[in-house]
């Protein structure tokens, strides 16, 4: 198995995130994210909360179907300084003085677009382009790396 099929099989068995990630902080305030993708960052500039975070679904045994999301948040963006928990289904996990609460939402049921008149029956639609799309950084891979070694020794100990 080459190094690029490798890779595309180690995608395939990470889970999607879906659902929404309920926080409220220290003040109070209370906001909500869209989950979607293989993971997500939470920024001051993207979703108005202090301080740096990333969120990415894991089994949380290899055998089991069973999903939680892995949270590695601090609220003043240094690396050292981050906590970090899984959040099953419907919980709340308390990180660097902020809740976490993970809704988790059925799959979305993919509804074919129509053909446009005159199109070929194979080509691709492109997806209508919205003003408010913007590049979402990818996770830094030496934490999420360490993060997901936790969580499978934790789910190999928890066996034995």
């Amino acid at each position: 198995m080459g190094a690029a099929s490798a890779g595309r099989h180690r995608r395939r068995g990470q889970p999607r995130l879906r659902g929404t990630l309920h926080i409220e902080d220290a003040t109070g305030h209370q906001l909500t994210v869209p989950l979607r993708g293989r993971a997500s960052v939470l920024t001051a500039g993207g979703t108005g909360l202090a301080g740096y975070g990333e969120v990415w679904a894991v089994h949380t045994s290899a055998s089991s179907p069973d999903i939680s999301l892995m949270i590695s948040y601090g609220p003043d963006g240094v690396p050292e300084r981050r906590e970090s928990g899984l959040c099953a289904p419907g919980a709340t996990v308390m990180l660097g003085g902020v809740r976490f609460t993970w809704q988790q939402t059925p799959a979305a049921v993919r509804v074919p677009r129509p053909r446009q008149a005159g199109a070929p029956r194979n080509a691709r639609i492109p997806a209508p382009k919205t003003g408010n799309a913007r590049e979402v950084p990818s996770p830094a891979a030496g934490l999420r790396q360490r993060l997901q070694n936790m969580v499978r020794v934790f789910t190999q100990s928890a066996r034995h």
